[in-house]
């Protein structure tokens, strides 16, 4: 008996079908929520970043108008304090900047 006759053909071009339409469903909603095509409108934001241990981290998290600092460790989050002057954001440009500078100081024996 050919496989033909078996319905795999249609099956699979079924299938096909099924798999290009969820696909399809699951990117037009990402694509209709609110706020997902602009990121300056963000309202949340990790202003710094410290590097505790190997899976703890130490944030400040700018959430509308107010700076949270928040502990962030293997298996909790807490929130530790509220900043009462908020700090300025670091752009990436600045983060980078002050890396090749602690690395040159090391290089030099400083």
């Amino acid at each position: 008996m050919p496989p033909d006759a078996l319905g795999f053909d249609s099956l699979t071009l079924t299938l096909g079908a099924v798999v290009l339409l969820l696909w399809g469903g699951v990117w037009a909603v990402r694509r209709m929520r609110p706020g997902a095509g602009s990121n300056a409108a963000r309202d949340c934001a990790i202003v710094r970043s410290l590097a505790l241990g190997p899976r703890e981290r130490l944030l400040v998290v700018r959430i509308g108008a107010r700076q949270l600092v928040i502990g962030v460790g293997a298996s909790a989050v807490s929130l530790l304090c509220e900043l009462d002057a908020p700090l300025t954001e670091m752009a990436a440009g600045d983060r980078f900047g002050a890396a090749i500078k602690k690395a040159a100081e090391r290089w030099r024996g400083g």
